[in-house]
Formats: C-alpha cells, structure tokens, sequence
C-alpha cells in the first residue's frame, strides 16, 4: 500500500469515526424532549441537563489525559481503547430503567468521545503541513458539525418515533463497525510535517520527535502571549459547540417550536457554521504563508466578534404559537438569524486555533 492510500485511509477512518462520535454526542439533547414527555417525574428537563452539563466537563478532562497518554504510547491504541469504551456505553444506554442508570452511561460515553478528540486533532495536524492544517481542521468540523450534529438529530427524531433506544442499538452498532479499524490503521509519524523537522527525518529515518511538558515548564507557558490567546479561543469555542449541539431541544422547550421548525432553526444556525469553518479557514492558511501568527490573531478577533451576536440572540425574548413559523415570528427569526452569524464568526476559530 502506498503512502498516499495509507494516509487517505487514515483520514477516512478518522473522520467518519469522529462523525459517529457526534452523532452519539448529538442523541440525548435531541431524546431530552421526548424523554421529559415519557417520563416527566425522573426525566425532566433539568435533571437530563444536568447530565448534559456533566457530559462536557467530563470529555473536556477526559482530553487532557489522554491527550498525556497520546504522548507517552501509540495513539491509534489509544483511540482504540477509547472507541470501546464509547461503544460500550452507546450500547448500555439503549438498555436503561432509571435516571441514574442513563447518568453513569452517558458519563461513560463522554469519557471515550472527550478521550478521541484530541488524539486524532495530533494526527491529522502530522497528516498536513502547517498552510494546510486550517483546511484540515475546517473539513474535520464540517464532518462533525454538519454532518454529524444535524445528521445526529434528524437520525434521533425519526427513530424516537418508534422507539428511542434504537438510537442507541443503532449507533452503538455503527461504532462496533468502525472501532477495530483503528488499531490496525497506519500512524503517521510525529512531526513529520514540520519544515525543522523534515531534514532531520531525512537524514535518519528511523528518529521518532517526542514533545513533552515538565511541571517546570508551566510558569514559562503562561508567560507566553501566543498560549493565553489559544486559551481564550478554546474557551469562546465553548458557545458555538453548544449551541450546534443542542440547538434542537433550546428551540423546542425554551420557544415552543415543532420539530419541523426546531430542524429548520438547526439548519440555519448549521449552515453559518459551515460557511465561518470554510471562509475563515481557507482564509488563515493562505495568509499563513507570509503571516506565520495569523491563525493566532485571526482566531482572537473572531472570538471577540462572535460573543455580541450570541448573547443578543439568546436574550431576545419570544415564544411560537403552536403551529407557527419562524417566519411568522419576527423576534424569533432575528434571533436565529443573529444566533447564526455569530456561529458563522464562531466558526472559524475552530480550524485556525487547531491549525496555529
């Protein structure tokens, strides 16, 4: 197998894997309506969101340490272990009776989703250059955000109108699938598309780059203008993974809609996802070729620009009447339409803070 097919199927491999991964991510905030009806006393609103909320806090520590592990062992093995444990729990969720059970399932699963992240953000920044990791990145929140996210949902509300555990049987399946593939998929090698280190490669081959922070090192990193920076883009992308993701259920409970305009709502807030990702990632590997701070700086200005149109959009006050439109509601379609160009400036601090 030649290089270039090794990488494609790498790269395929790892982006339908983290498309799945959403998709997973994507099925209880889509269930929370449903399961609120079902089973209004253990059920509610408030207690899944709770859940919810513990979800991110988990991958978010789950990504820290094993991103620690990603450099100490073979990633793909680390991958792998936690596309199990993903899947695992996938499957276990199908089979709950009670609320504590659906919380411990659901943590169970973030562990392995937040674990997966950062592992495969390592790869595909070895895949690609530094001038092209924005469209990388970009193309990796394509698959997961609209793909995956809108692809999630829709998938979650057609099967809950027969029974909402097959979403899970069904996902958990696809993962099973999918799961083996990566302990045998090839790695590529660390750094090697560093311009420092490609003559180093070259000359000897069989060098393997390590990167690794000591304690003593923290104090020097947080002097650093360029890591505070990337701080602040990771924590101002917070609002538009949140958003995508649980555009559905803040449309049906917080204003009333149907599914039909909850999944219109979706696609428009999806859509300026899609368009921020491929503008501004496009725009930060050209410029990187002479500006090698641009994604840095790109990414600070978009995350100070998109804050005022999300917290507008979301304070606006407005409810649907049953059976009414987003078009019949002036407030509610600025509100989306606002909410979407702020994710759509929200968009593209994603490739090019991954990519700097």
């Amino acid at each position: 197998m030649s290089r270039k097919q090794s990488k494609i199927i790498t790269l395929l491999i790892l982006y339908v894997l983290l498309t799945i991964g959403t998709f997973i991510q994507t099925v209880l905030p889509a269930l929370m309506p449903t399961l609120s009806d079902l089973y209004p006393v253990e059920m509610s609103e408030g207690r899944i969101g709770y859940i919810v909320g513990t979800m991110i806090i988990t991958m978010a520590t789950a990504g820290v340490i094993m991103g620690y592990l990603g450099d100490k062992i073979r990633r793909m093995k680390v991958a792998f272990v936690a596309s199990i444990i993903t899947t695992t729990f996938t499957f276990l969720s199908g089979f709950i009776s009670n609320y504590t059970e659906l919380f411990l399932c659901q943590i169970g699963t973030s562990i392995g989703l937040g674990a997966i992240l950062p592992i495969m953000a390592g790869i595909l920044a070895d895949l690609y250059a530094p001038e092209q990791r924005g469209r990388a990145f970009g193309l990796l929140s394509i698959m997961t955000t609209v793909l995956g996210e809108v692809g999630g949902i829709v998938l979650t509300l057609l099967i809950a109108q027969v029974n909402w555990r097959w979403t899970y049987y069904l996902l958990g399946t696809i993962s099973a699938i999918i799961t083996p593939l990566l302990y045998f998929a090839k790695e590529p090698k660390r750094g090697s598309k560093e311009k420092s280190l490609e003559i180093v490669y070259e000359e000897d081959p069989t060098l393997e780059y390590s990167y690794k922070i000591k304690f003593k090192d923290l104090k020097y990193l947080w002097k650093r203008p360029t890591n505070l920076y990337l701080i602040l883009n990771f924590v101002d992308n917070i609002p538009g993974a949140v958003f995508s993701t649980y555009a559905i259920a803040w449309l049906q409970i917080e204003h009333g809609a149907d599914d039909g305009t909850a999944m219109l709502g979706l696609i428009i807030v999806v859509l300026g996802i899609f368009i921020g990702t491929v503008v501004f990632g496009t725009f930060g590997d050209k410029k990187f070729r002479t500006d090698k701070k641009i994604k840095v700086k790109l990414g600070t200005i978009l995350s100070m620009a998109s804050a005022p149109f999300i917290l507008l959009a979301i304070n606006l006050s407005w409810k649907l009447e049953p059976g009414q439109s987003l078009f019949d509601n002036t407030i509610g379609l600025i509100s989306i339409l606002l909410l979407s160009m702020g994710l759509l400036i929200d968009g593209g601090i994603y490739p090019n803070f991954l990519s700097a």
